[in-house]
């Protein structure tokens, strides 16, 4: 920085002579202190509000800073519970899964068993009713018969011949 300063400096002291030939003219030394003078009233004076606008820029970019740090680790603890959610969410899925399954098998056996209870009443039902039906077939052609051997007065059947008709009529 100082080298800079010189740069300034010099040619100033140098071109400052005021182009008088041979006289001797001590302006550039008042000038000098002049300027001298006057950029220290200047840095004196604009270096409060300078360090104020200094300050407040860092304060300005510390606090967006820390906002953003506050914001990504906000993001961060988001993040982990949204994995543990998600985890949670998939272990509750296989349970689910598994509950269902157990339920299927459940609600099968039930239907099954179910079923097969509904199929030994029909079977018993049509059993009963095919006795039933035989019961009442055979007490029809009995009467039958009867009415037929019975019907004619003066017909009699030993019996022998009683059998084969009840066979032909069976038949």
């Amino acid at each position: 920085m100082k080298k800079y300063l010189l740069l300034f400096i010099v040619p100033a002291l140098v071109l400052a002579s005021g182009g008088h030939d041979g006289a001797k003219d001590y302006d550039v030394v008042w000038r000098t202190i002049n300027f001298v003078l006057f950029f220290g009233i200047l840095f004196y004076l604009l270096k409060g509000p300078a360090k104020a606008a200094y300050r407040a820029r860092i304060d300005g970019i510390a606090s967006r800073l820390e906002a953003n740090q506050r914001i990504l680790k906000e993001s961060r603890e988001r993040k982990e519970q949204a994995k543990k959610d998600l985890e949670a969410a998939r272990v509750q899925g296989a349970a689910l899964i598994e509950t269902a399954k157990k339920e299927i098998i459940f609600a099968a056996e039930k239907i099954k068993s179910s079923t097969e209870q509904e199929i030994s009443n029909l079977q018993k039902s049509y059993d009963e009713q095919k006795d039933f039906e035989t019961r009442k077939i055979a007490k029809e052609v009995t009467s039958e018969i009867l009415e037929d051997v019975f019907g004619q007065s003066g017909v009699k059947f030993d019996q022998d011949k009683l059998v084969q008709i009840v066979e032909k009529k069976a038949v």
